[in-house]
């Protein structure tokens, strides 16, 4: 865990472990200019470049060490684990740990949402799980929890990512968007309607209303746990595209799925769109699109890592009040 972020670290390091290569390296870098200092003399820029090039090739050669590091480490664990933890190096999901979690930054997670996020980013099981669901009885794991549908738990994930899009939608400045927008009207009988999740006009072009449709899937479900993860992208991207693609274009309008898993990792189409909406929010803003795409990013991540811990803790029964309002429902009660 004491590793960068980007090699399925915390970003937490050891300081036993790297204060001496650190030193070495930040000596390394600022000689030309210590030589300078207490000689008196010019400082050797050529000198104090070549040093600079070294110490970079030093770092690479560490992280190149770090992730071969990594790797064999990895190796060790169960089939579960290394795939879980190899998404964390393969993708781009470990944003979230690189924030400062300050309040209103809606960056913060409770105890229980880290604690969960921190245990589904390494394959383990949560602490504190009831033992059966309370909807259905079946024995409750991570997988039951993430794919069970009673109580809403699994389509609030859905909800949650449509409405933080909306919003970030309209804080890029854009005008029209809408959730939920009707593509398709239902027929006579009721039937065949369709909506997408939101839209956006104005967003790949000026003028043109862009639909987005979002699913966050569980890849460690027994029946796509054999199956690769851009293998899965692609199958969900398809089902999306086939349902939206043809009604979209009808009303001329463009259509993009929105695929993610459960531990935050974006496909291609979704990967797109972060960018496209950084663009809108970096002119806005007049901030760096690096910078913007990384809080994008996050914000994304967390909204997804939250929905995944209501799965975990939330209840999925239905709370009854007393049924009174009023004294009419008072029985009569003579001592």
């Amino acid at each position: 865990m004491c590793r960068p972020t980007r090699f399925a670290g915390l970003g937490i390091f050891d300081p036993v472990q790297t204060a001496h290569w650190q030193y070495e390296n930040s000596r390394a870098a600022t000689d030309s200019i210590s030589i300078a200092l207490k000689s008196g003399n010019n400082l050797d820029l050529d000198s104090y470049h070549a040093n600079s090039r070294d110490v970079t090739k030093n770092k690479n050669v560490q992280e190149k060490e770090m992730q071969t590091d990594t790797q064999n480490l990895i190796n060790q664990f169960s089939v579960h684990q290394k795939r879980v933890i190899s998404r964390k190096l393969d993708f781009k999901c470990s944003g979230w740990l690189s924030v400062f979690p300050t309040a209103g930054t809606h960056f913060e997670l409770s105890p229980d949402e880290f604690r969960d996020s921190l245990a589904m980013r390494y394959g383990k099981t949560p602490t504190r799980l009831q033992s059966t669901c309370d909807a259905d009885g079946e024995v409750f794991d991570v997988n039951h929890a993430l794919n069970c549908p009673r109580g809403g738990l699994v389509y609030g994930r859905h909800n949650e990512m449509r409405d933080l899009n909306c919003n970030l939608l309209e804080l890029a400045g854009l005008k029209q968007v809408t959730r939920e927008p009707i593509v398709r009207n239902s027929d006579m009988n009721g039937e065949n309607g369709l909506r997408a999740d939101w839209g956006a006009r104005g967003f790949w072009d000026a003028q043109q209303m862009a639909l987005f449709d979002v699913c966050i899937f569980n890849p460690e479900s027994s029946s796509m746990v054999n199956l690769t993860l851009e293998a899965l992208f692609h199958q969900k991207a398809k089902e999306k595209s086939t349902t939206y693609s043809n009604a979209a274009e009808q009303r001329r309008a463009s259509f993009n799925p929105f695929i993610a898993t459960c531990d935050a990792v974006l496909d291609s189409n979704a990967e797109s769109y972060i960018k496209r909406l950084a663009i809108h929010l970096s002119q806005k803003w007049n901030s760096s699109l690096s910078r913007v795409t990384g809080w994008l990013r996050a914000r994304i991540q967390i909204c997804i890592l939250r929905s995944v811990s209501l799965c975990l803790r939330g209840s999925r029964t239905r709370w009854r009040g007393a049924g009174i309002e009023d004294s009419a429902a008072l029985p009569n009660i003579s001592d």
